[in-house]
């Protein structure tokens, strides 16, 4: 379900990966990380990324969305972009809705790596999210 924060959140949107928001292509893009972390992107995790674009693009081609953002990131070597474009742009309230997102991602396969545990955590962190705020956010 989309919340009202969502909406508000990512309501500048038009649905091509090219006329996205920097803030809205970084959260596809760590999603995508994420997914990528334990090695292998399951069908499951792609399926959370697609109800969350699609949420936001109910008549966006997610396809070719996530594609061309998951051929982008593959290029990148650092998460650092997307933390700094998240950082810039959205408050603690959104980044926090960002993270419980990024957190579906992980459990969609019903299995939460350890890399991918890891990752989130360092994401939070980097995203000024305290430890005690990531660990609640998990439960």
């Amino acid at each position: 379900m989309l919340s009202i924060f969502k909406k508000k959140l990512f309501s500048d949107i038009s649905g091509s990966a090219d006329d996205m928001p920097p803030h809205v292509s970084a959260v596809l893009c760590l999603m995508i990380e994420i997914a990528r972390m334990d090695g292998k992107v399951d069908e499951e995790e792609i399926e959370e990324i697609k109800n969350f674009y699609l949420d936001l693009y109910p008549e966006g081609n997610f396809l070719d969305a996530f594609q061309e953002l998951k051929e982008w990131t593959s290029h990148k070597e650092s998460f650092n972009p997307f933390i700094n474009i998240i950082n810039s742009n959205c408050t603690k309230r959104m980044k926090i809705e960002i993270l419980s997102n990024i957190w579906d991602v992980i459990l969609s396969d019903d299995t939460v790596d350890q890399y991918e545990n890891s990752l989130f955590m360092q994401i939070g962190e980097m995203l000024l999210i305290s430890k005690d705020e990531l660990e609640a956010l998990k439960s």
